[in-house]
């Protein structure tokens, strides 16, 4: 250090960016629950745009051959009986580019994920038509809808998610902005929905 006239390692950041204040959920990190965790599967996504916690994915017979670490998996465009979610618990090789203050994967990578059927409480974006729908209803009783363009939890659809619940909301919680034009993934503070799944 006696030759450097500055300290390589110090880590700094542009002014007032740690400000994002949430008390709530952080979309795509599941509740903990250990029966759950040992049932995080991975594997290898194909998709064209980047990919984080809280998105709807499935599973996809790969070709001949293909020898992937794990299953192929592809963002979902349409809903069926199998799906997944994918999570950011121990996305060690997502990455942090410049600009960017959310790790994501991209194609090629591997990705954590939750199958359906396992009674994951998942964090997930929500619209408000959500919440008004289902606060104060029975569990189960209003039927849910992915939108596969914004990668949300919405109330309308072509096929409901099937055998999903909203055990709660939170309006203070960390979600995910994607910029399609610029790539850029962000943090905000909005609403999550608690969805078991």
């Amino acid at each position: 250090m006696a030759n450097i006239a500055f300290n390589p390692m110090q880590t700094t950041s542009p002014q007032n960016s740690f400000l994002l204040d949430a008390n709530g959920w952080i979309q795509g990190m599941e509740l903990d629950n250990q029966p759950n965790r040992i049932q995080r599967e991975t594997g290898q996504i194909t998709a064209t745009q980047p990919i984080w916690g809280g998105m709807m994915i499935q599973q996809v017979t790969p070709t001949i051959d293909q020898n992937n670490q794990g299953p192929t998996l592809q963002l979902a465009t349409a809903q069926t009986a199998e799906f997944a979610f994918t999570t950011g618990a121990s996305a060690n090789n997502a990455i942090l580019v410049p600009g960017n203050d959310v790790a994501q994967i991209l194609t090629g990578m591997t990705c954590s994920y939750y199958p359906n059927g396992k009674w994951t409480r998942l964090p997930v974006q929500c619209s408000a038509a959500v919440v008004t729908a289902l606060e104060g209803q029975p569990a189960g009783s209003v039927a849910l809808y992915w939108d596969f363009t914004t990668q949300m939890l919405v109330t309308t659809g072509t096929t409901a998610i099937p055998g999903v619940r909203v055990r709660g909301f939170n309006s203070n919680s960390l979600i995910v902005n994607y910029n399609s034009t610029t790539g850029a993934l962000t943090w905000s503070v909005g609403t999550c929905a608690l969805l078991e799944f």
